[in-house]
């Protein structure tokens, strides 16, 4: 496979090419470029099977070559380089039938992940492929994932097995299914398959397993309004109610076969609508590009109100929180699938970020582009509402991991969480257990990694933390409440080890 990067930071490509070389000795890396412009002539005079692309360059930026790249008629397998800023510019290269993106700064799992995914990608296409002229559903599966184009041939091919003209139109109904899309695909193909028959139109099922979706063209139709008319009636009418989750639908119509591909390309995005329109309504292109959109502001309020939960401990409300927030884009207004997922992204990140600050998550379970990525691909309301199971799966983790602790050192814990604000000491702690100072000590820092002193100089700090972020109280007030008379010495001691003072902290965090 050959592959081209492109990207203006010199270190960044050199480290990508150096990475490639080592863990994928297979891959040629055809060239290199500094901008899209630099980008573009590469590819067209390379023809790589991969390009490797940042977004933000000088000259012409990473999706204007792509753009260009392919009213040139070239489609390489496409991964870009982005930022958590610029998610909005990775959507817009999904758009230009990009296959994924990276968040930088590039993680190496992440990148040999991504790089694996694609040769995966690249050997089902390649399954795909009939070595003669097949099945109809083998010539749409290739020219759909850029393995081969509609040339003379095939058309002739087309026109005498299938009586597909140059310019016979195709409407293309896309199914998509979502996580249940391995698990119901079979049933949902046997069921168009039936319906289709009982309609009377030629029909072809492909099968998108990267978009978790079916895509049914049909050909020798009526006209596009019958079909859409009888869509909505007979099938969608019968799906309301029917409980059947996060598959929804999208429907447009293209003028000739050599336009399929362009035509899912420019479907898929639009699949978004159904967050805000329901999944029992059908997606139709263009009419859908014309919708009028309210100004959607984002809920503070909400946003603050969950941030003092999470400081204050207080689990369920914060899943009541959590649950206004994912119904305030759903009350009839009409908003931006694109700004209810970038939303959706500043108001998880916000959790995560104060639920880190106060230690009540486990952050090295997160997978923050697995995160991004689930938000940003969401086509369904109940897909995007289920990526905060991620954040609340993984709270409250200072109860986990007790269990290897000694009940002596389970008791002084629970002893500094109850009299922290009342300044108790390890010698205190340790005449009530009937143990030495010494031994206590050498047993706490053993079983926890840390000395008493520190343990608990930690603990009132992530008590102060908690305050300052969840009340309006003020710095003299926290610091009597987390066991500090001096309130000087309060800020000193949290400045050197936060690396900021408490009012800068409150401030940083609102």
């Amino acid at each position: 496979m050959k592959v081209v990067v492109i990207e203006d930071e010199i270190l960044i490509r050199e480290g990508l090419c150096e990475l490639m070389k080592k863990m994928f000795p297979e891959l040629v890396i055809a060239g290199v470029a500094g901008n899209g412009q630099e980008g573009l002539l590469c590819i067209e005079k390379q023809q790589p099977d991969l390009v490797i692309t940042d977004i933000k360059m000088p000259v012409m930026d990473g999706l204007q070559m792509l753009s260009a790249m392919q009213e040139k008629g070239l489609f390489p397998k496409v991964i870009v380089l982005t930022a958590y800023s610029e998610f909005s510019y990775a959507q817009q290269a999904v758009k230009l039938g990009v296959c994924d993106y990276i968040i930088k700064p590039v993680m190496i799992q992440e990148f040999v992940q991504t790089i694996r995914k694609i040769q995966n990608l690249c050997e089902q296409e390649k399954k795909r492929t009939p070595d003669t002229m097949g099945s109809l559903e083998n010539i749409v599966s290739s020219v759909l994932h850029g393995v081969s184009a509609l040339d003379e041939k095939m058309e002739e091919f087309l026109d005498k097995r299938y009586g597909i003209l140059k310019d016979t139109p195709f409407i293309e109904l896309l199914i998509y299914m979502g996580e249940g899309f391995e698990e119901r695909r079979e049933r949902k193909r046997q069921e168009m398959e039936r319906v289709l028959s009982q309609k009377g139109v030629k029909y072809c099922l492909v099968d998108m397993e990267y978009d978790k979706s079916i895509l049914v063209l049909i050909y020798g139709y009526p006209s596009r309004t019958e079909i859409e008319r009888w869509y909505q009636n007979q099938i969608l009418f019968q799906k309301r109610g029917g409980g059947e989750q996060d598959v929804s639908c999208g429907m447009l119509e293209v003028p000739a076969a050599g336009r399929i591909r362009e035509g899912y390309q420019e479907l898929l995005p639009y699949m978004d609508w159904n967050i805000v329109l329901g999944d029992d309504v059908l997606i139709s292109y263009p009419r859908i590009a014309d919708i009028q959109t309210e100004i959607c502001i984002y809920p503070v309020e909400l946003e603050n109100q969950v941030k003092a939960a999470i400081c204050m401990g207080e689990q369920e409300k914060v899943r009541e929180i959590t649950e206004r927030f994912h119904r305030y884009f759903l009350d009839g207004r009409i908003f931006s699938p694109k700004e209810i997922k970038e939303s959706y992204v500043r108001f998880q990140w916000a959790v995560l970020n104060i639920a880190k600050e106060v230690d009540s998550i486990d952050y090295k379970k997160i997978d923050q582009k697995k995160l991004l990525d689930r938000v940003m691909n969401a086509k369904t309301e109940n897909e995007l509402k289920k990526t905060f199971e991620t954040l609340f799966d993984n709270m409250n983790p200072s109860e986990k991991g007790t269990e290897t602790l000694s009940l002596a050192v389970k008791k002084a814990q629970s002893m500094i969480h109850e009299f922290y604000a009342d300044g108790i000491t390890l010698n205190e702690i340790a005449d009530r257990l009937n143990l030495t100072q010494e031994y206590l000590g050498a047993q706490f820092h053993r079983e926890t990694g840390e000395n008493f002193s520190t343990y608990i100089r930690n603990y009132r700090l992530s008590k102060a933390k908690e305050l300052l972020i969840g009340t309006q109280l003020r710095q003299y007030e926290i610091s009597e409440k987390v066991g500090y008379t001096d309130a000087k010495y309060f800020a000193r001691v949290f400045k050197e080890c936060v690396g900021m003072s408490p009012a800068e902290y409150r401030k940083s965090n609102r």
